[in-house]
């Protein structure tokens, strides 16, 4: 800890306790932390005093009854902080004290009644003398600062000093905040006159609530009566002001004008619409899981409709407007967990970082629905499942650079041949999986049925047999080899199919069948085999989006589009296509020979 002892200078003369000279400075800024200080502790925003210069530095304003620290730089690590040698010392005697510039200094200020205070800080000597002067000179300013939902805070005595509101221009008593309300939080808003311990800040209340509640429901363009509330009174300090559920959105702004002077406060705004352009799922029983960027677009029917039929997994959900965590609007239940079977019942709220999920019960094939009505002021979501999982596969393994069956990225699913929907491939390059010691470990593939903790009924497909490190089945082209499903504890989870190392090199393509027809899982090689999905040699399909559109071609057989669900979503004969309207998402082009991944 660096220390420098100072003394105040009194009638213009310095004494000093003990000195180190070169570490002593005037500074260039000083500001004002701690609880007494308008910043409280929050240093990115700590009070600035004015440099008068000369070693000058000046303040006029609010402090609070508490704790202070002056400090010359917004860093805790290397800021010194002048502070009384004798911690606790009143700031009203602060000319008299012994002052000691410390780094990490735990010694404070203490300011002894919350007022408008004039306070002086004298530097001399090259900055190895300092003096505070400190003078209660009025009342407090006013201010007030919002408590709730709407505002994010709720601890009275440490609110975000960028939170204080100050009178409107023009006079002394009238305060207007504006802002959103949450639609999950009903306790959203009420006020204190300044940051202090609850048990001794002044609130400023409904004059009652509702029956049973502990907020009152208001609406725009009526003034409420308010009260100021204190807990030496015995008032109870947590009642708020709260708009309906139906009433609050993301995007909706309201104004509140609390007027001091005849107690009331009154509402407007909250008149803004909004129906968004796209609408996407996430969670665990979405099949983009919670890979935010790729999350399933629902299908924009119009008129504000959006639908999607496809997979659902068992697990949690949620509607969002936009592949942005930090901006998208959720779609979920006031009750979070709700059934989406019974989705028609719920009430849906609108919130931005909502921790709010729809439940889904059941694997299977669902009918999903969500409907904005009243230019987006209603919203309601049905859910169907109308049978079980369209088929789909995962892979995993050293092939795929994926290992975990709960959580793969989208990129690892395989669509299913167009000709055989439980026939699914995968085709690439293949390189040698080794251990640190240069083992060769040969994980080159397995698959799931779809995404599921391993210990929670996830089926795998692997070897009936192995032969290798006792957890892969060595193979080779040409190979066609039974497989079994599995779960835990009703058969191995991590045997794998897997090459040698010398047969994974960069000019060899494998080609991966994994067929549940006859459960057998086929290796080929896709380079010189004339009947798979991809010799780009014989099939030069090219796709892309070109504008808003998939173009598609030079393809040598009939054209399959398929989206992350597994749903085909355009189709041709021809070796051609142009498909529009597509949402965006990750497609799969497929032809007899060729598979072609693309983004939108």
């Amino acid at each position: 800890m660096k220390r420098i002892y100072l003394k105040s200078v009194i009638a213009g003369a310095a004494m000093l306790l003990s000195t180190t000279a070169a570490n002593a400075a005037i500074p260039e800024h000083l500001y004002m932390v701690g609880p007494a200080s308008p910043s409280l502790w929050v240093l990115d925003v700590a009070q600035e005093m004015t440099n008068e210069g000369e070693g000058v530095f000046s303040y006029v304003g609010n402090l609070y009854k508490g704790q202070l620290q002056f400090i010359n730089e917004k860093n805790w690590d290397t800021g010194i902080r002048y502070v009384p040698e004798a911690d606790g010392s009143w700031l009203t005697y602060a000319m008299d004290a012994t002052i000691i510039g410390e780094v990490n200094s735990n010694r404070f200020w203490w300011v002894p009644e919350f007022g408008t205070w004039e306070v002086k800080a004298f530097f001399a000597d090259e900055g190895n003398s300092v003096m505070f002067t400190a003078q209660r000179i009025d009342d407090l300013s006013p201010m007030v600062v919002p408590m709730g939902g709407a505002s994010g805070q709720w601890d009275s005595a440490f609110p975000n000093p960028a939170c204080n509101i100050y009178p409107q221009e023009g006079t002394t008593d009238v305060f207007v905040w504006e802002g959103t309300m949450p639609a999950g939080e009903r306790n959203q808003l009420k006020f204190i006159a300044y940051p202090t311990n609850w048990w001794e800040a002044e609130f400023y209340l409904p004059e009652s609530v509702d029956e049973g509640k502990s907020y009152k429901t208001v609406k725009t363009g009526v003034k409420y009566p308010v009260k100021k509330g204190t807990n030496a009174n015995g008032d109870n300090l947590d009642h708020y002001w709260g708009f309906a559920v139906e009433d609050c959105a993301p995007y909706r702004k309201y104004r509140a004008t609390l007027n001091l002077t005849d107690m009331t406060i009154e509402f407007a705004g909250g008149e803004e619409t909004y129906v968004p352009e796209q609408l996407y799922m996430v969670g665990t029983a979405s099949p983009s899981l919670w890979n935010i960027e790729d999350c399933q677009e629902m299908v924009n029917e119009g008129n504000g409709v959006f639908s999607y039929h496809g997979n659902l997994y068992n697990g949690e959900l949620q509607f969002v407007d936009a592949r942005d965590w930090g901006i998208a609007i959720r779609y979920v239940p006031e009750a979070s967990g709700w059934h989406i079977v019974n989705a028609q019942t719920a009430t849906v709220i609108q919130e931005i970082n909502s921790e709010r999920k729809w439940w889904v019960p059941e694997y299977g094939n669902w009918d999903v629905e969500v409907r904005f009505t009243d230019e987006g002021r209603s919203v309601s979501v049905t859910a169907e499942r109308v049978g079980d999982m369209v088929p789909q596969a995962i892979g995993l393994g050293h092939a795929i650079g994926q290992w975990d069956c709960q959580w793969p990225t989208p990129s690892a699913y395989l669509q299913p041949k167009e000709d055989a929907e439980n026939v699914f491939v995968w085709e690439g390059t293949l390189t040698p999986d080794l251990d640190g010691s240069g083992q060769d470990l040969r994980r080159h593939i397995k698959f799931i049925a779809y995404p599921k903790a391993w210990d929670q009924g996830c089926i795998f497909y692997v070897p009936e047999s192995v032969d290798h490190n006792g957890n892969v089945k060595t193979v080779q082209v040409g190979d066609k080899l039974p497989l079994q499903q599995t779960t835990n504890g009703n058969g191995p989870l991590d045997w794998f199919w897997g090459f040698p190392a010398e047969e994974c090199t960069p000019d060899k393509t494998y080609r991966i069948t994994l067929n549940l027809n006859d459960n057998t899982v086929e290796f080929t090689d896709a380079n010189g085999d004339p009947t798979g999905i991809s010799d780009a040699a014989a099939d030069g399909m090219k796709a892309a989006f070109i504008g808003d559109n998939l173009v598609v071609e030079g393809a040598t057989s009939a054209i399959a589009v398929y989206d992350i669900a597994g749903r085909r979503v355009a189709y041709s004969t021809n070796g051609e296509l142009t498909a529009t309207g597509l949402p965006k998402g990750v497609y799969v082009v497929q032809s007899a020979r060729n598979a072609v991944k693309v983004i939108k």
